[in-house]
């Protein structure tokens, strides 16, 4: 394995490297809509493996596929123009990854030329691009396109796709024998709810949806929220954007923890000459993020000290680098890793700009040209930035899928609660790998990661049905289940959004975790690259007996 390299051209042409508003608008916008014409002739089309979505995820299943399965006979259907996902479809000021590039990226592509530790998005979206055009994956893709149904067909065992041409409506069926879900959590943008935002006279944007047409110079901009991505954008708009205020308003509040020290790109820049020096710092700064994972186990000795070595390092950068009249606002009173931790860049060191100011007093309501506080307060506004997150339940509920019989999965995750087995297999659903699946998600480590140790287990099983040997692979019922029952009980246990944790996180909903992986990403890497048979129901490609 080789490294690759990016030239650059992103820096001088972002916009090359980002999702039209007005194709975003129309998919992930408040008003989204997908056209429907009847009238024109259905496309009917069909591969051996079809992939859904066209981020990291679909990426490392094509990538997969290629090289691991040896396939390729595979498409890849997106709703955007072109790959990237969120990276393509996200492209707000200062948006980057709050993991270092340099791990988050494809263990088999290392980019020997990052920018910056944490790149801005154009350059990760010209990384992707790079990769896209390296193998060729571009001639696989089904663009524009958005899945509507997925239905598996015991008599024939394999999936039919339906589908959506979303710039004429025409409709399109896809047949395949595996089915690769990697649609992503973060993708709906979670708009702003406020009494009186329908009157508001100004510009109103969701981060995820950025309007790069509005003039920020001179402005009174309110920004709503106050995660990653208001940590992001509001140093942003202070470089580079000219703003007259920003008022922040604080949700809620979020352990910050300080941005990497400098060394650490330093010493990649010289030792990225060479495939192994990039992999001793990926190695560096993974061990580093690994550490902390003992942090989210409930009150055992080694969660407490680690907790209390990351708290007393989050508390002091914030008490030596924020005005001392955010401290109260900023740091928060529950265990570090009941939410997500915030990997800072230059957000908390903002805040002494004079244009800042924060206030944890909630909106009471919006008028013509101010947001109104709970206290009474009339904050000018000429722009109001949501930066309030993701409607994870909507992006694993975009579409349904129906299994053996017609079993709607929707149904049985309303009932049961949304889960897979190992991350990756439902029950019902045949031939069906989902990367990036319920209860995937980390508090600490590199998605992209993840999402490669899903592949593995795909890389795997999958060879198994397009040989031949079987017809049909799914989890057993009685092993999902207690899988699910498992996972839950072990999260009850951990820090993310529990009453051991003691905060409200969209890690849980309803006393369900349906975000978070319950284990390290050390004993996922085991666990998805040894799959065990025992727990599949294999139908023999040459009789209906089933092992």
């Amino acid at each position: 394995m080789s490294t690759v390299q990016v030239v650059k051209e992103s820096h001088e042409n972002p916009t090359k490297f980002r999702c039209r508003y007005e194709d975003a608008d129309q998919i992930l916008g408040p008003n989204s809509w997908v056209p429907e014409d009847d009238s024109l002739p259905v496309i009917r089309t069909e591969s051996k493996i079809a992939i859904i979505g066209g981020g990291f995820g679909g990426l490392s299943a094509a990538l997969t596929c290629i090289k691991e399965v040896k396939e390729k006979d595979f498409v890849i259907f997106e709703k955007h123009a072109d790959f990237g996902g969120t990276w393509y479809a996200n492209t707000y000021p200062g948006c980057a990854s709050d993991i270092p590039a340099v791990w988050y990226s494809f263990y088999s592509e290392l980019n020997s030329n990052w920018s910056a530790l944490r790149p801005p998005q154009y350059e990760m979206q010209e990384y992707i691009k790079h990769v896209v055009d390296k193998h060729k994956i571009t001639e696989h893709g089904k663009f524009r396109t958005i899945i509507t149904e997925a239905r598996y067909r015991t008599e024939t065992a394999d999936w039919i796709l339906t589908a959506r041409n979303l710039d004429n409506g025409q409709k399109l069926e896809h047949v395949s024998k595996i089915l690769v879900a990697c649609q992503g959590g973060l993708v709906y943008p979670s708009q702003l709810r406020a009494k009186g935002l329908e009157n508001f006279k100004g510009e109103y944007m969701h981060s995820a949806l950025w309007r790069h047409d509005v003039d920020f110079k001179g402005k009174n901009v309110v920004v709503v929220g106050n995660g990653c991505s208001a940590a992001q954008v509001i140093p942003a708009l202070l470089a580079n954007y000219e703003p007259k205020s920003i008022k922040q308003v604080v949700r809620s509040k979020h352990w910050i923890m300080p941005p990497l020290p400098k060394f650490v790109h330093t010493l990649y820049r010289l030792l990225s000459f060479h495939r192994w020096g990039i992999l001793f710092v990926r190695w560096i700064i993974a061990t580093a993020a690994e550490s902390k994972y003992p942090l989210y186990d409930g009150t055992g000795f080694w969660a407490r000290i680690v907790r209390w070595i990351n708290t007393r390092t989050s508390v002091s950068y914030i008490k030596s680098t924020a005005p001392k009249k955010y401290h109260d606002i900023l740091i928060p009173d529950y265990k570090i890793g009941c939410k997500r931790m915030i990997y800072d860049y230059v957000y908390v060191p903002s805040l002494n700009d004079a244009r800042v100011d924060l206030t944890d007093d909630g909106i009471d309501h919006i008028e013509e040209n101010h947001v109104v506080l709970k206290s009474g307060t009339r904050v000018p506004a000429d722009i109001i930035v949501a930066c309030t997150g993701y409607d994870l339940k909507k992006a694993f509920s975009s579409f349904n899928y129906y299994g053996d019989d017609g079993v709607s999965l929707k149904d049985v995750w309303s009932k049961e609660g949304a889960s897979a087995y190992e991350t990756l297999l439902v029950k019902n659903c045949p031939n069906l790998f989902v990367l990036g699946g319920p209860n995937s998600a980390t508090g600490h480590s590199s998605v992209v990661l993840a999402l490669e140790n899903g592949s593995k287990y795909f890389s795997k099983v999958a060879p198994k049905i397009l040989d031949g040997t079987y017809k049909s692979v799914k989890v057993k019922t009685s092993v999902y289940d207690r899988w699910n029952t498992t996972v839950q009980a072990i999260l009850e246990k951990k820090v993310f959004g529990t009453k051991i944790g003691g905060c409200v996180s969209w890690y849980t909903e309803g006393g369900r975790n349906e975000t978070a992986y319950p284990f390290s990403q050390i004993s996922a890497a085991f666990r998805m690259g040894s799959p065990k048979w025992e727990d599949l129901e294999l139908e023999r490609g040459d009789s209906k007996k089933h092992v």
